[in-house]
């Protein structure tokens, strides 16, 4: 299990430095503008993907057995549905080229052959995220990452502007889904279960609507905010996109550990709660403090990352940031309601959510991106409250025990915010420094601070999650 968490951090490290280095610096040289033409037309797409994707993913891994013919099912009925949500954006792209915008149609019909990519990854997901496979897993990112720094990179210097982005994406999934298939030997038969799917489907329906709520809340909360201006809907995009960067770091984690292991402790409802704490207290702990880092070194990440075109982001990633950081212990709670067999849970307070944010999008001040970032990290508060509220009731996960978690998270998350600010207060940061350095710094004298008490404080609840759940006989 410690060479397979080894596997999980080193896909994160290359995820983390793929985002960085295509993401960040393709926005660099393009700018706001080209970043806000690719976004639309990927807001599109992107509401296509839970459909297609990744609803039979926990399926699979939920279900008791997985046979040969169910694995053919699943690929064959989510290439189905990528097909028919790729042809008519494809068509709808190139047939009115102006839709949604200046030049956006094009980048739509490109963007639209992401689905078929998508449905084979997620098929070869399920069966190697049940097999415990962490290691292909993380071999998978790594090389989907590389594709996608090589291809946006290389177009973003040849000036390619926002197609960088589309082959930035377009790489990255297509790697994706060729090492995902071969890992898990995805031959499949011309065979198609409907029973399968028809024993699958309440999960997956249940996860492509939960995905498509949460796709949609943000994207419409964005067309409210923006006001129909590119150049803030780029910058918004980039900014709520580098906190997404630091909140997908756990996702590895607690989705690997999370998901099966709970999956198989269901009927044993002690057992349940003891991982479930235990993987809350891992999350708080290893993440709480990397918010917090990141709030703190939001004006070094923008000035090093992106360039003076950039400004506009440091106060709204600040705003999300120190919310995160407050709810990092939480981030676990829903794959929880999904591994105990109540995912609509999950779907209710998503649009719930949708709802509470979209309505404090109309109070937003025209323009302000700040305001933006507070209406947002409201949700983002009001959804962790819930989550725990709900653990408590429907899971039996008491408030003590998420009092515990949350406590413990903030420890090593003080301690970093109290030396980086405390070296600024005394001078040992100069001013001076350049940006990039001035970042090292910050993140040198935070890892100091914080490491040893994540240690610390984490090696009861590593105890317990690295115990490994085998399937019953």
């Amino acid at each position: 299990m410690k060479r397979q968490a080894g596997w999980i951090a080193a896909e994160t490290a290359a995820g983390l430095l793929g985002t960085v280095l295509t993401t960040f610096l393709v926005s660099r040289i393009v700018g706001p503008a080209e970043v806000g033409r690719a976004a639309l037309a990927g807001a599109v797409v992107m509401l296509a993907q839970p459909f297609v994707g990744y609803c039979f993913t926990n399926a699979m891994v939920q279900r008791a057995r997985l046979s040969d013919a169910d694995i053919a099912s699943v690929l064959w009925t989510s290439l189905a549905l990528a097909f028919a949500f790729a042809v008519p954006l494809a068509a709808a792209g190139l047939l009115l080229p102006d839709w949604l915008g200046p030049g956006v149609g094009p980048v739509l019909a490109a963007l639209s052959l992401m689905l078929p990519f998508n449905a084979v990854e997620g098929t070869a997901n399920g069966v190697l995220l049940r097999a415990y496979t962490f290691r292909v897993l993380a071999l998978r990112g790594i090389g989907a990452h590389s594709a996608g720094l090589a291809a946006g990179l290389s177009l973003a210097l040849a000036g390619w502007g926002a197609w960088a982005l589309v082959g930035q994406q377009l790489a990255f999934f297509g790697t994706a889904a060729v090492l995902a298939a071969a890992f898990a030997r995805l031959v499949p038969s011309l065979v198609l279960r409907r029973d399968a799917i028809r024993e699958m489907s309440p999960i997956a329906v249940t996860a492509a609507a939960t995905g498509l709520a949460g796709r949609i809340g943000f994207r419409l909360f964005l067309l409210v905010v923006a006001g129909g201006s590119p150049g803030l809907a780029g910058l918004l995009q980039i900014a709520f996109r580098i906190v997404e960067v630091a909140r997908e770091l756990p996702t590895p984690f607690v989705h690997r550990y999370g998901l099966p292991a709970l999956s198989r402790l269901r009927a044993d409802r002690p057992a349940f709660l003891r991982r479930l704490e235990a993987v809350c207290r891992l999350s708080g702990l290893a993440f709480a403090p990397v918010f917090a880092g990141l709030a703190l070194c939001a004006p070094e990440v923008q000035a090093a990352l992106l360039g003076p075109a950039w400004a506009g982001i440091v106060v709204p990633v600040r705003v999300l940031s120190a919310t995160l950081a407050f709810a990092a212990f939480g981030l676990p709670l829903g794959l929880a309601f999904v591994a105990a067999g109540m995912p609509k849970v999950n779907l209710w307070l998503t649009l719930g959510g949708l709802a509470f944010v979209l309505l404090l999008a109309s109070l937003v001040p025209e323009g302000s991106g700040e305001g933006a970032a507070a209406a947002w990290a409201l949700m983002l508060a009001g959804e962790v409250a819930a989550l725990g509220a709900l653990a408590a009731w429907r899971l039996g996960f008491r408030p003590v025990r998420q009092l515990r978690a949350w406590a413990t998270a903030l420890l090593p998350a003080a301690a970093v915010a109290a030396a980086v600010l405390g070296a600024e207060a005394a001078g040992v940061l100069p001013p001076t420094l350049p940006p990039l350095a001035f970042l090292a710094a910050k993140v040198a004298i935070g890892v100091a601070a914080g490491g040893p008490l994540i240690v610390l404080l984490g090696r009861p609840a590593w105890r317990e999650v690295a115990e490994p759940v085998l399937d019953k006989p």
